[in-house]
């Protein structure tokens, strides 16, 4: 569709809905003395639409709405920003002056442009749809130490790619472009600081340099590196749409991904695991809290404590970590739900316990995450907890609607109402951008009071918002302190050891140190629980998949080193291969992991597959020992000491009939010789247990 098409069916559409646009949304600009008209060639506006559009705005307003919590993308801003032209190549510095990059809509339907193209400051947060952004990560402000030419072609190449996306990919999310803007200052700033004027001045030399600059003194690697040349690849790819594009390819003929030392098709995770015991702390401290949680509330209830006390934020805290490590949600997500987002149903004689929330990293929207039923409680002593907070935020949005009703002050050209004081001393696109954060925030449950922020409440010391990304990092490792752990907490981990805790289950390594929690969930296969609800984030499961092959990769590994001791009918088999040259062995792995089948038994590895003993061999141990398809290792020679242990005391029992003392000597037989394979000793009567359990 043409961008003249486009602009006749979103003037249709507002025209319909009889929501017509004021002077304040149109790109054109009245025709004013001192401003020369925006003359936008028609391939890419539609002159006529636009002035159809223009002649609605002498009709009058409609019925003020309801004060409801709504989104940040509201019709009529979205429909704004839709018909901005794509690029700005061509337009003079006027035209370009009118191009709106942000906009918001006022109770009456009036649309007001929060940024323009021109503007030192891009005002970002009115594209964002999560909540725990933090401000200063939505609002970006140009550098003014650069040369202006340099700045508006980085404005220019950043204007195009989120307008229309990098050639063959889809359109970047606001959050993107604030980065590559974010990093990409810095760039612009060392391009100033060595004499570059433009753009077309850049040579791959200035590339190198800086490159080699940001190894050696920053000590940053390749994904640092890709962030902060971003802006110059931008600048490369949409040479069309900037004014002095590139005369010689910056990164000589290399592309960024290798000048920025990055391998193709390879990504290394760094997240960390939370160590077992660790976990096992902070789960237990945040079960404490949370035992603790109703006698607190009814203190606050009571008055005897404030709403806003340390003790209380504990509670928040701990459901946090909590709600994140229980369901596997990203911080954004778990910051995401709302009152009484959460819900039951029984499938098929098991029952499942659904968490609402959205996710915005892949754009999938409204998901549900499996939990157990101990998260859902610890929501609703939550929900409890949140409620002095949201009584903030719902007087807090009857007061801005009260100063926002204020009418537009005489003397402001159109243009301008958006920045005009109020009878606050905050400007009217200020009162409006807090409104809607605040109306977007009146039913979440993980907020906070930032003190750092001014509010209109008068006696309330900040601004009640949802925590942050780092707030709740904060808030995470303070939990962790309070449980006595040296570990540095943070949100990301709690996703990462979720899939990983779901794949050593999978594989029998180690028990949940939550198994309580999810025990119900345990036996089923990872296709029966992602079958259960269409709306779940099929991307967790993808990476509990790849916590799965991870794990089943090092543990392959470790049976092909020289050094580990087996045994098992499959183990002596392995022990075999290990004298034959494999060229390259981690590929030959990663390529095993994804067909073979690896289960854990607690004292030996399972490669069956359809064939087996059905099972038999998780109770009875001996049955692994010489099995066609058991691996034992390293990890399982305290159990086998275990094992033969018990066998020693069942060969002391005389009063059973020989059949029980034949058996028994039978098998201690077989464990010693297992435990001689492994190579250690073969511990005698009398000797302790060791810390290996016997599985039960």
């Amino acid at each position: 569709m043409s961008t003249s098409r486009l602009t006749r069916a979103v003037g249709a559409t507002l025209t319909a809905v009889g929501r017509h646009a004021t002077d304040e949304t149109v790109l054109v600009p009245p025709q004013h003395p001192e401003t020369e008209p925006c003359r936008v060639p028609s391939s890419q506006r539609g002159d006529r639409d636009l002035e159809q559009s223009r002649s609605h705005s002498s009709k009058p307003g409609i019925a003020r709405r309801a004060a409801v919590p709504r989104t940040h993308t509201a019709h009529r801003a979205q429909a704004l920003l839709a018909i901005q032209p794509t690029t700005v190549a061509g337009l003079t510095r006027a035209q370009r002056g009118w191009v709106v990059i942000s906009a918001l809509e006022d109770d009456h339907g009036h649309v007001r442009a929060v940024s323009r193209f021109s503007d030192s400051v891009w005002d970002l947060r009115s594209l964002f749809k999560v909540q725990n952004r933090p401000e200063h990560q939505m609002v970006f402000e140009w550098p003014g130490n650069v040369p202006e030419a340099l700045v508006e072609d980085a404005k220019a190449a950043l204007y195009a790619w989120y307008k229309r996306g990098k050639p063959g990919w889809k359109t970047p999310a606001a959050a993107t472009v604030f980065l590559a803007m974010q990093d990409g200052k810095r760039t612009l700033q060392h391009l100033a600081r060595v004499g570059v004027q433009r753009f077309d001045q850049v040579r791959p030399i200035h590339v190198c340099d800086y490159v080699e600059h940001m190894r050696a003194v920053e000590k940053v690697g390749p994904t640092t590196l890709r962030y902060r040349l971003e802006i110059l690849e931008l600048v490369r790819l949409f040479r069309q749409d900037v004014k002095y594009p590139f005369v010689i390819d910056p990164w000589a003929g290399d592309g960024l991904r290798k000048v920025c030392g990055m391998r193709d098709g390879i990504a290394v995770g760094k997240t960390p695991v939370i160590p077992p015991a660790v976990q096992a702390s902070i789960f237990n401290y945040a079960e404490l809290i949370l035992s603790r949680a109703a006698a607190l509330l009814d203190a606050r209830d009571a008055g005897k404590i404030g709403p806003f006390s340390t003790r209380l934020v504990e509670v928040r805290n701990a459901v946090l970590y909590l709600l994140q490590i229980s369901t596997g949600m990203r911080n954004s997500e778990a910051t995401g739900v709302r009152n009484g987002a959460w819900r039951t149903e029984r499938k098929s004689g098991t029952t499942f316990h659904w968490i609402k929330t959205w996710e915005h990293k892949t754009g999938k929207g409204l998901v549900e995450f499996l939990a157990p039923v101990e998260t859902l409680r610890a929501l609703e002593t939550l929900q409890r907890w949140a409620a002095p907070y949201q009584s903030l935020l719902r007087a807090e949005i009857e007061r801005l609607e009260q100063v926002l009703a204020e009418p537009v002050q005489r003397g402001h050209k159109r243009r301008d109402q958006s920045q005009e004081t109020l009878s606050t001393g905050v400007t009217r696109v200020a009162a409006m951008q807090r409104l809607e954060q605040a109306r977007a925030s009146s039913t979440s449950l993980f907020l906070t009071l930032d003190h750092r922020s001014r509010t209109e409440m008068p006696g309330v010391d900040g601004q009640v918002k949802v925590m942050s990304v780092a707030a709740c990092n904060a808030a995470l490792r303070r939990l962790a302190v309070n449980a006595g752990v040296d570990w540095e907490l943070a949100n990301h981990q709690c996703r990462r050891t979720f899939a990983w805790l779901i794949a050593q289950s999978r594989l029998g390594a180690n028990a949940l140190v939550f198994l309580k929690w999810q025990l119900k969930h345990c036996s089923m296969s990872m296709t029966q629980l992602y079958a259960a609800n269409p709306r779940q984030d099929g991307a967790l499961y993808e990476e509990i998949r790849d916590e799965i092959s991870t794990e089943r990769i090092d543990v392959m590994e470790s049976w092909f080193d020289g050094d580990e001791p087996l045994a098992g009918g499959a183990g002596k088999k392995i022990k075999e291969l290990r004298a034959t040259a494999i060229k390259d062995r981690r590929s030959l792995l990663l390529h095993t992991a994804q067909h073979v089948n690896i289960r854990g038994t607690g004292h030996s590895w399972c490669l069956a597959e359809q064939r087996g003993c059905g099972g038999e061999g998780l109770y009875e141990p001996i049955k692994c020992a010489d099995c066609s398809t058991s691996v034992i290792d390293g990890r399982n020679i305290g159990v086998w000491q275990n094992i033969h242990l018990q066998n020693l005391e069942l060969g002391k029992v005389t009063d059973c009939g020989p059949g029980v003392q034949q058996r028994a000597a039978r098998e201690i037989e077989i464990s010693a010789e297992v435990l001689k394979e492994l190579g250690v000793a073969v511990p005698e009567q009398g000797d302790n247990a060791t810390d290996g359990e016997i599985p039960t």
